[in-house]
């Protein structure tokens, strides 16, 4: 277990990609418990309207993670990500308040906010390590972009028409001719965001390995694979005409004969969590598992 209050200095840095008024109070909220225990407080400018004086100071994205010993992510799971981008370079972690939707991978929602964030800050915390995921793109041998990702990489077709080729090496050694909409690398982190949806699997977080997830396959007999974390994944892209995503952000243009290569990033993120947090828990309630239902005398519904 870890303690927040051993972070040096007590500087956070509030991250969201857009305002979302609605949930001004709860922002708000967040701020002065943090403002309350002696903390620096400084905000990211779109944040500004919600936050007003609950912030100190307002820097860009990535002066803030700079400037900050802990990153709070208000938003959703898409928020945090774009937080956890931030932070894994600069060995900061990430706290994340889900003002969103699912909520897969934020630590704390809205109900209780105050009393659960102020018992953090108080007490004790686990600190989760995550991996990300690393796609240098090579033109003409030539690296042109390098892309790191939390949940996944994901490479699409762009419009209809004529399926995408992929000609796959793992290791450097030949594994198959994909011909699919599209390719999925996914750290464990992310088996439960875009892969899932496309048939994946479900990964405990913290596995040692890789996710290869087709989209749409022409072929009936590709199924996902499992890697080890530490494989090599190379793409030859013959007719291009695709483009890549990292975390469904940051997104990059590819071209007939580029190569792309997908392996382990060098970095990863620190998640905070609550000391009693439960990921089974959190993935059966948003998977809508059935459990242990108490009124039928511990029989299953």
């Amino acid at each position: 277990m870890a303690k927040l209050k051993d972070l040096s200095p007590h500087s956070v840095g509030f991250f969201a990609f857009k305002p979302r008024p609605e949930k001004a109070a709860l922002m708000r909220t967040a701020a002065a418990v943090f403002f309350r225990a002696g903390w620096q407080t400084v905000a990211v400018p779109v944040l500004k309207p919600m936050l007003g004086r609950e912030a100190q100071g307002y820097a860009s994205a990535q002066n803030l993670a700079q400037r900050s010993s802990l990153l709070v992510s208000l938003g959703g799971d898409g928020t945090l990500l774009g937080a956890a981008r931030l932070a894994a370079p600069l060995g900061k972690p990430v706290l994340g308040i889900n003002l969103g939707g699912l909520g897969f991978v934020t630590a704390l929602g809205p109900l209780d906010l105050d009393e659960r964030l102020e018992a953090l800050l108080k007490g004790t915390c686990r600190v989760e390590e995550r991996r990300l995921v690393r796609a240098t793109l090579l033109r003409r041998g030539r690296q042109v972009a390098v892309l790191d990702a939390l949940n996944d990489l994901a490479l699409a077709r762009r419009g209809a028409g004529r399926l995408a080729v992929m000609d796959a090496s793992v290791n450097g050694r030949f594994l198959a001719s994909f011909r699919a909409d599209g390719l999925i690398l996914s750290s464990p982190t992310g088996s439960t965001a875009y892969a899932l949806s496309v048939g994946g699997p479900v990964v405990d977080p913290g596995s040692p390995v890789l996710l290869l997830t087709l989209v749409a396959p022409h072929t009936l007999g590709n199924r996902p694979l499992i890697l080890r974390e530490n494989a090599v994944l190379d793409l030859d892209l013959p007719d291009g005409g695709m483009e890549l995503a990292a975390d469904g952000k940051s997104i990059v243009q590819l071209r007939a004969g580029d190569k792309v290569r997908l392996q382990r990033s060098p970095f990863q993120v620190g998640l905070v969590y609550t000391p009693d947090h439960d990921p089974w828990a959190v993935l059966r309630d948003k998977m809508g598992w059935q459990g242990i239902v108490p009124a039928l005398g511990g029989r299953r519904a």
